[in-house]
């Protein structure tokens, strides 16, 4: 049976590790639970010897560990720090327990500062503020728990909105590697043939003499490029990156880029997507928790990329001001897919807004994977194709004049 290591609390807040056998991770913290501890970390064996190493005097993050706090360390804190908030916990107490189990210097230097801010006297979404570690998204959800005395409730989104973003991100991050890979590829090999296997044939063919083939031309001659004007080859690439950098970082080229984006047949519908899929959740998130409309719309404004549709977004929290309708002002538009905002358009008008936010939210994230798949199944045989082609294209270039010439001596 596997073991786990474990990390908990008792009902009177004291720190607690060890390790159990399970037959699973649920199976682990349900016996912790029967137990009467609460669970804050359960690792599989493999990671237990690290896991259980206790700490003496203050922790580093090593020679090589980071010196950064990641989104996955903001997500671990978020949860053990909700989960200890249920279970009755006060919030300078669960911040002590925090500092105790945390292993990473950086966490720990980032709850010690939350904690000297909330004992203070400041407000827990003021502290986290302070830090400079967190969203406004983030913050104003704290901040809205706090008004309505609920903050393990609000943790808890929080922890259930970063995991449904991280896993969305990964879609579409994972399915990305594979093609990124082949491309690579794809172009090494042909530089390769051209800058060391070309050049190889390229005096045979000019002792033969003759006129060569026009492909066998065009081939040696990018060859003698890449050979003798590599650094303008290198130049050249330089500066379409810097271009690109030019664009991501200019606000109207970024714009301009964002809505040409959305006008291509199968990336505009994923960008289109993902956005919405986005915008949806953390909408519906921070409506749950109670912030009013109009400044969840400027926050959730925030969690969406694209210039166009953050721009529409704007719009309609100026015209929510003069009264009209959300849903109307965002058709309008014509950036956000017309089947969520009519799905959105009814929870307006029937007053579940909150409900059919996470509803639209949950359709598109399934959506998204589906798209990801079938943009895999198009760009996938599509590079393997052009691979193909330019490789062959330089084999043959190479083959067609010796096939000539054997043809001449016969």
């Amino acid at each position: 049976m596997p073991a786990y290591s474990y990390k908990a609390i008792t009902p009177q807040g004291v720190p607690k590790e060890g390790m159990l056998e399970a037959a699973s991770e649920t199976l682990a913290a349900e016996s912790l639970n029967a137990q009467g501890l609460i669970p804050i970390r359960i690792l599989a064996s493999k990671n237990a010897a690290a896991a259980g190493k206790p700490a003496t005097g203050k922790r580093s993050a090593g020679l090589f560990g980071s010196k950064k706090i990641s989104q996955h360390d903001i997500m671990a804190l978020t949860q053990q720090l909700a989960t200890m908030l249920k279970a009755g916990l006060p919030l300078d107490r669960a911040l002590g327990i925090l500092l105790e189990i945390s292993d990473k210097a950086p966490v720990i230097e980032l709850v010690q500062a939350i904690q000297g801010s909330v004992r203070s006297g400041k407000r827990f979404a003021d502290a986290l503020e302070d830090s400079g570690k967190f969203s406004r998204f983030y913050i104003n959800m704290v901040r809205a728990g706090e008004a309505g005395g609920s903050i393990d409730d609000a943790l808890a989104r929080l922890v259930e909105y970063m995991a449904r973003a991280k896993e969305l991100r990964g879609t579409v991050i994972s399915a990305l590697i594979y093609p990124a890979i082949l491309a690579f590829v794809a172009v090494v090999s042909i530089i390769a043939l051209l800058t060391f296997v070309v050049p190889q044939f390229a005096q045979m063919f000019k002792d033969m003499g003759g006129d060569l083939p026009t492909i066998t031309k065009v081939v040696m001659g990018t060859a003698d490029t890449l050979q003798h004007y590599w650094w303008a080859v290198l130049g050249g690439f330089l500066l379409v990156l810097l271009l690109v950098q030019y664009i991501l970082t200019n606000e109207k080229a970024r714009t301009g880029l964002d809505r040409s984006l959305l006008r291509w047949p199968i990336v505009g519908d994923l960008i289109g997507k993902v956005e919405m899929a986005r915008f949806s959740r953390s909408l519906g998130t921070l409506l749950h928790n109670g912030v009013p409309l109009l400044g969840a719309l400027k926050i959730a404004r925030n969690t969406v990329s694209n210039r166009v549709m953050a721009a529409a977004v704007d719009e309609s929290a100026d015209s929510l001001k003069q009264g009209e309708s959300l849903t109307r002002t965002l058709l309008g538009k014509g950036v956000f897919p017309p089947y969520a905002l009519h799905m959105l358009r009814v929870g307006e008008e029937t007053g579940r807004m909150e409900e059919l936010l996470r509803e639209v939210a949950d359709i598109y994230d399934d959506e998204v994977k589906t798209s990801v798949k079938q943009m895999l199944a198009l760009l996938e045989p599509m590079l393997i194709l052009v691979m193909a082609v330019a490789i062959l294209v330089i084999i043959g270039s190479v083959l067609l004049p010796m096939i000539n010439m054997a043809d001449l001596v016969k």
